[in-house]
């Protein structure tokens, strides 16, 4: 407990400034490796855009109010009280619309994209 506690001392605007950097420390490495000039090639091959695109905000979103809407409605409902199993929907349907930028560095890393 006096861990945590001498931590949250270190706050600026509700943001945990050690957190804040251990985040920047875990992103950074592949970071540093993005080639910003390729940037501009997303003209001549905008295939990977559009995929990236249309899975982020075609395909996701519903995709996790149906995974969502299957546990906390249906799954779930014995424990969950509708009022906070409505909460958990949205919650859920806010997380499946918004990719992580962490792992979308993980997945150019891994797929050796540029």
């Amino acid at each position: 407990p006096a861990i945590p506690e001498a931590l949250s001392r270190f706050e600026y605007a509700q943001v945990s400034i050690p957190i804040a950097i251990l985040i920047w420390a875990m992103i950074f490495p592949m970071m540093a490796q993005i080639d910003f000039s390729a940037i501009a090639g997303v003209r001549r091959q905008p295939k990977g855009l559009a995929i990236t695109t249309t899975v982020n905000w075609l395909i996701k979103p519903f995709t996790m109010f149906a995974l969502a809407w299957l546990f906390f409605m249906v799954i779930f409902k014995p424990w969950i009280p509708d009022a906070l199993a409505s909460q958990y929907l949205a919650g859920a349907i806010l997380l499946g619309a918004a990719p992580c930028t962490a792992m979308v560095f993980v997945w150019s890393y891994l797929t050796r994209g540029d």
